[in-house]
């Protein structure tokens, strides 16, 4: 079929199984996957991987707008308000669940290196599931906040974490030494260059904006700023998540009360393209992948999943955090997808050249965060429910209208 008529279909489709799911009071993003499941290679294989990889730019492009967008509620007074509970909290769980992940898979498979690597690539959380579902509840409030901070910081942490592990895994694969590029500079470069390009972008936007009288107009010139920071980022290997949370970052702060219409506009324009890109993760995962995952893949999600948990209870208990966030922020945190899946990538392109044992590394890598990935992506949105409503940050109507249907 022409490539238009699969994107006017599985765009239909998605909407449909968006709503259906929410009739029973699941999460339309999980509807969203598990259409994508249907339409994927696992079941119907009317989306091939083939057309994944062809539209690629569309998935890039939605996670530029979800960075965008999580930037602008990233505000001063928040993080004025509860900055030292968020790096409380982002050390602890992202180090808790490295270490756990680590310590249980070195002990099943005395693998160091294979240890070392899913430990850190444990630490990332995926944010575009995740925050699809505050927007959708609407919810508000200092868990709302808390969980929006986190997955717009675990992203940086993650990248840190593993250019430390990689050139520790790299040192006991091949024999050679410490590499302090690998370690530090990267993952440096990576992030600071992201930020800077971000503000750098930002600066030029919010001058241009200034002079901007209509919706329409202020909505093209976001979306090309968007495009823009996004492809510059790509040119230069940066991250496209972080850039556009930098521009959004900086725009919302600078001067709040003129560009807080800028998102209003762009978060109007963006679901359509949520809804394919959430329906090609979910035409990416493989059901045949499941029994694969072993015990390997069981201790990966249980390590994941209790490292997030206690390490977010933690910090937030050592910052003070209000007890809604102590509670029930872990449950927010378990979904798992683009970072995760990029370094688990880069692991395998790479240590399959050091011979059969870099390459069963590399396999092994890249089937766990594969089969875990499908796991965490249908329960991850289940869990960011629970948590918000548990503590009380859906607005009363939404919260009725999700029970009664």
């Amino acid at each position: 079929m022409h490539i238009l008529f699969t994107l006017g279909l599985i765009m239909a489709l998605g909407l449909a199984g968006g709503r259906l799911f929410e009739r029973f009071g699941i999460p339309q993003v999980v509807g969203y996957i598990v259409v994508g499941v249907v339409l994927g290679d696992s079941v119907l294989h009317f989306i091939s991987l083939k057309t994944l990889d062809d539209l690629s730019p569309l998935t890039s492009m939605a996670l530029a707008f979800i960075g965008f967008m999580v930037g602008g509620e990233l505000k001063y007074s928040i993080f004025q308000k509860y900055g030292r509970q968020f790096f409380s909290i982002l050390l602890s769980e992202g180090l808790l669940a490295m270490l756990l992940v680590c310590t249980l898979t070195i002990l099943l498979t005395k693998n160091i290196p294979l240890g070392i690597l899913l430990g850190a690539l444990s630490s990332a959380t995926a944010p575009a599931a995740t925050v699809d579902v505050l927007w959708e509840y609407r919810s508000k409030g200092p868990l709302t906040s808390t969980i929006l901070a986190i997955v717009a910081l675990d992203d940086g942490l993650a990248l840190f974490l593993y250019g430390f592990a990689f050139s520790f895994a790299n040192a006991l694969v091949t024999g050679g030494g410490l590499n302090i590029r690998i370690m530090v500079l990267q993952p440096l470069i990576e992030i600071f260059g992201s930020l800077l390009l971000g503000f750098l972008i930002s600066l030029i936007i919010d001058h241009v904006l200034r002079w901007i009288k209509t919706r329409d107009d202020q909505l093209v010139i976001n979306v090309a700023a968007i495009l823009l920071a996004s492809g510059i980022a790509k040119h230069f290997d940066l991250s496209l998540i972080l850039t556009n949370m930098a521009v959004g970052l900086t725009l919302t702060n600078l001067h709040p009360d003129r560009n807080e219409s800028n998102f209003e506009v762009v978060k109007k324009f963006v679901p359509p393209i949520y809804i394919i890109f959430f329906l090609f993760v979910g035409a990416r995962l493989q059901l045949g992948l499941l029994p694969s995952m072993g015990i390997l893949g069981v201790l990966y999600v249980l390590g994941r999943t209790i490292g997030k948990w206690a390490g977010s209870f933690l910090g937030a208990t050592i910052s003070g955090a209000p007890l809604t966030v102590r509670k029930y922020l872990g449950f927010a945190l378990f979904s798992q997808a683009g970072v995760a899946i990029g370094l688990a990538l880069d692991i395998y392109q790479h240590f399959g050249e050091f011979g059969s044992a870099g390459e069963r590394l590399g396999h092994t890598v890249i089937n766990v965060i594969a089969a875990t990935t499908l796991l965490v992506q249908i329960i991850g949105p289940l869990s960011v429910k629970f948590a918000i409503s548990k503590a009380g940050e859906i607005p009363e109507q939404i919260q009725n209208k999700s029970e009664g249907e």
